[in-house]
């Protein structure tokens, strides 16, 4: 009989816990991966849901925050600063106007997110889709230069500028320590309202000039050789020569000049493809002995028509 009675008393306690109410933890009813946690800074265009302990006319009020960061208090018609407020400060604003106007005694208020505004941040510059991309929390730099499809071969990777909201300077990126190096103190984490500018590269380019297949100018890679930029530029012509390269680099009056034979880097000779840097020249002659006078008089020709200059160069 006894043993009976404890089976009865425990089906009874395992029929009440099972049927208990769920209890809230007053986040908000979003998904646990949507959760927002309670010191969340409320800002313009989220959604949140209003509720008052013991009053239920008075609860599951939802309201979206402005464009200017306000809410109206309902039955009050106050109106409160939402925006910038973290949910439990702006719970104990909204029981102070229920108090203050006599509606209330000691409201307890509980605001939660039911949705939040989509935060941006606008990419401009050398990306391949410029514009405004969405984000969320703990995305960075590199996760959103990815939503605008990357950086193009013109990006001046180290001279990209992050625009930050309360900052008056932009903060200088060096993107090409982020991607080339793995340096993460470069990939900042994204704030709502962020800007993020990459410039075109107009400081790291050289000329291919003489008897190539496509003279002009060229964006300097990494470890780009007098080599590497002949043949980038397609090649010498058949009038070209490649035993007698001239490279010409610094200030067009006072340059360093120098020949090079490209053919015996197949003998294995390796000082002759020399590494390049910015706003060198490069010209291929049509003889192993270049016509110094008329290399001086390309030169002078394209910096007087100021495109060397407009490019950064010397």
């Amino acid at each position: 009989m006894r043993s009976g009675i404890a089976i009865l008393l425990c089906a009874i306690m395992i029929f009440a816990l099972t049927n208990l109410p769920a209890y809230s933890s007053g986040e908000s009813d979003l998904a646990p991966d949507d959760a927002i946690k309670g010191d969340y800074v409320l800002a313009p265009d989220d959604v949140i849901e209003i509720n008052i302990w013991g009053e239920p006319d008075l609860s599951k009020r939802q309201i979206q925050i402005n464009k200017e960061g306000n809410i109206t208090v309902p039955f009050v018609n106050s109106i409160i600063k939402a925006a910038g407020l973290t949910q439990q400060e702006l719970a104990f604003k909204i029981a102070d106007e229920y108090t203050n106007a006599d509606i209330l005694i000691d409201p307890k208020v509980d605001v939660n997110v039911v949705v939040r505004h989509r935060m941006k941040v606008w990419v401009s510059g050398q990306v391949q889709k410029p514009g405004v991309v969405f984000f969320q929390e703990g995305d960075t730099i590199a996760s959103a230069i990815a939503e605008a499809g990357s950086y193009t071969p013109q990006a001046r990777l180290e001279a990209a500028e992050l625009t930050r909201r309360g900052i008056e300077k932009p903060i200088p990126i060096d993107l090409k320590k982020l991607y080339m190096n793995g340096d993460l103190t470069q990939n900042y984490v994204l704030q709502d309202g962020d800007q993020i500018h990459i410039p075109e590269d107009n400081f790291n380019r050289y000329y291919v000039l003489g008897e190539v297949m496509k003279p002009g100018l060229y964006f300097l890679r990494d470890n780009a050789t007098v080599l590497s930029a002949v043949m980038q530029a397609g090649g010498p012509t058949p009038r070209g020569t490649m035993k007698g390269v001239t490279l010409v680099r610094g200030d067009v009056n006072e340059a360093e000049k120098w020949t090079v034979d490209l053919n015996k880097i197949a003998q294995g000779d390796l000082t002759q493809d020399v590494a390049l840097e910015p706003g060198d020249v490069i010209y291929v002659s049509e003889t192993s002995k270049p016509d110094w006078g008329k290399i001086s008089q390309i030169l002078n020709a394209i910096t007087s028509l100021g495109v060397i200059r407009r490019y950064g160069i010397f």
